[in-house]
């Protein structure tokens, strides 16, 4: 497949695909002709089509070594290039989709080829992903339910009756309890939903969306709308650009109704314990009239979020302060402080958030920047992270996952520092304004901007900037760089260089505690199992989220919205192929 072939025979992207995909099934088949396929410093990763792990590979040895002992377990079949998604030219490349079968797995592929120096066309990129279980298919398309159910058919009862009755649980266990009906645990319980696995959903707030309601007005999602949209829920054409806290809050309500999941708001953990002879959980929970319920899952599901309890720095006299002290996870909005002098505590999204909203209030703010923040204006973030999601990207959202997802972590450390300079280049006049006016700028780890800070280090302060950053490189915002609250009077601030500030309010845009630091003393002995939860793994995965975690039976989901519409389809299938026996319940045994 050389150039001077393609140009003779004038190939299309498809019959490049086409061709290149015989040479993958020869491969994957047989085991031959990795360097017809293969380019020699691809990556390829493995999302539970191969073996029930998430694996990855880096370099045709490294693929070919680690393929081998897959190969003659899954033995894939029937590959063929995928119908709804035929292969396409992208930025000088080709993208190709394709569907093939294991042992017991209906899978699907993406792989990116590139020209070589040698003018052969080999993929650069390959994922390979579990799709569905051939003996146990997915409830949508003609295997979904069918509702009311047409004929004749004695003492029918009402649909709405038989869906109280299935989420009431009143005379069986579900085989799944998933913590938290953030955007997270709706996914896994949708995904768990049409796996046939009986799903409840807890959280202690009032009514699903809460956690999005009660945060502050200005809030909105941080990413494209493509970019957001729920499994088996696209949003609407006509839906905002840029998500409000309180739309995207219903939407999370219209899901969990839509998708006819199991929910129980208003009800939170008493106590937990695993028990090991009978391999399930007992679960004691406090229902919103007070009453107690104990279950006995096999599968507990953490999805409440990145953030555990909310960190407030600790402040010298502050109970002396009589103005307004609240931290961002209280703070409701600007329109109570016109006029004020606020100080805004923190730099990070939230922060420029809190101050943005105030400034439109008409209040004095302040913002204490303690250390070097990352900042990238949004649009700039959403064009050369999330372009595959982009307005006129023609790749159905299924299809743009794969290529989103496609690389192994590890590896996006070089593909992070190339686009954080060239996100400095584009946002210079922002950012040479910002220092101007005292603000201290860094690059990440590495100069690995936001995606290195949030994944390799855990730490997220960054700024994704809406509108805020303008108003510091304009001076309509003041900051005061590198310095904390030492202490506080009855109507100011001392700061730890010794400048004193009037304030009216001190709001505390600080972070969170790590979630898992929040959910240690719940869990007990279990806890002393699991090693870390997010972040990168040594395996160059996420680490004891959304896979199995030390404690058998004990999950954990978080992330923004496309890693969960992704990988909740992953958490599910290891629960069904587990409950199935397809796969132990406790590896280790």
């Amino acid at each position: 497949m050389t150039t001077a072939t393609l140009l003779e025979e004038e190939l299309t992207a498809v019959q490049l695909g086409a061709s290149w995909l015989e040479d993958l099934t020869h491969f994957l088949e047989e085991g031959v002709g990795a360097e017809d396929v293969i380019g020699e410093n691809a990556t390829w990763r493995d999302v539970l089509a191969l073996s029930w792990e998430f694996t990855n590979y880096v370099g045709r040895d490294a693929i070919v070594d680690g393929l081998a002992a897959l190969r003659s377990t899954a033995r894939p079949r029937n590959i063929a290039i995928t119908k709804r998604q035929l292969p396409q030219s992208f930025f000088g490349g080709v993208l190709v989709f394709f569907d093939f079968e294991t042992q017991d797995r209906v899978a699907r592929g993406y792989a990116r080829l590139d020209e070589n120096e040698d003018g052969v066309w080999r993929a650069s990129t390959v994922l390979t992903q579990a799709e569905d279980l051939i003996d146990h298919p997915k409830a949508t398309g003609r295997n979904r339910v069918q509702g009311k159910v047409h004929g004749y058919v004695p003492g029918r009862t009402r649909w709405s009756a038989d869906r109280t009755e299935e989420s009431a649980f009143s005379s069986t266990d579900p085989s799944v309890v998933v913590v938290g009906a953030g955007h997270n645990g709706l996914s896994v319980a949708a995904q768990l939903k049409v796996l046939g696995v009986p799903t409840l959903v807890i959280d202690k707030v009032a009514r699903v969306g809460d956690t999005w309601r009660t945060r502050y007005q200005s809030l909105a999602l941080h990413s494209l709308m493509n970019a957001d949209h729920l499994a088996y829920y696209p949003f609407p054409p006509s839906w905002t650009e840029h998500t409000p806290k309180d739309k995207f809050a219903d939407h999370l309500e219209s899901y969990a109704n839509a998708m006819d999941l199991a929910v129980w708001p208003g009800t939170s953990i008493v106590d937990i314990a695993f028990d090991e002879p009978k391999q399930r959980w007992n679960l004691r929970l406090r229902r919103p009239d007070g009453t107690l319920r104990t279950l006995h899952p096999r599968h507990v599901v953490f999805a409440t979020g990145l953030n555990g309890k909310p960190r407030i720095p600790h402040v010298d006299k502050l109970e002396s302060f009589t103005g307004v002290v609240e931290h961002s996870g209280e703070f409701q909005g600007g329109a109570d402080f016109e006029g004020k002098k606020v100080i805004v505590v923190g730099s990070g999204v939230s922060g420029h958030e809190i101050a943005h909203d105030l400034h439109e209030h008409g209040a004095e703010v302040t913002m204490l920047q303690r250390s070097a923040t990352y900042v990238i204006n949004f649009t700039t973030f959403t064009e050369l992270w999330y372009g595959i999601f982009g307005p006129d990207s023609e790749i159905p959202i299924e299809f743009a996952d794969m290529v989103f997802h496609s690389m192994p972590l590890q590896t996006t450390w070089d593909l992070n520092k190339s686009l954080v300079a060239q996100a400095k280049e584009i946002d210079k006049e922002l950012l040479d304004g910002l220092e101007a006016h005292g603000f201290k700028l860094e690059w990440g780890p590495d100069g690995t901007g936001l995606i290195g800070k949030h994944l390799f280090e855990g730490r997220d302060s960054y700024q994704i900037n809406c509108g805020a950053s303008e108003l510091i490189a304009d001076g309509s915002i003041a900051v005061q760089n590198g310095v904390t609250i030492a202490s506080a009077k009855r109507r100011s601030i001392v700061l730890s260089d010794g400048t004193e500030l009037d304030a009216d309010a001190i709001i505390f845009a600080t972070g969170y505690e790590p979630l898992f630091d929040s959910i240690k003393t719940l869990l007990g002995a279990s806890a002393e199992k699991v090693t870390k939860v997010y972040g990168l793994a040594e395996d160059g995965e996420y680490s004891e989220t959304w896979r199995r975690s030390g404690q058998p039976g004990l999950w954990f989901a978080t992330g923004f919205v496309a890693i969960a519409r992704y990988y909740s389809h992953a958490l599910a299938l290891q629960i069904r192929a587990i409950e199935l026996g397809l796969i132990p319940f406790d590896p280790a045994k």
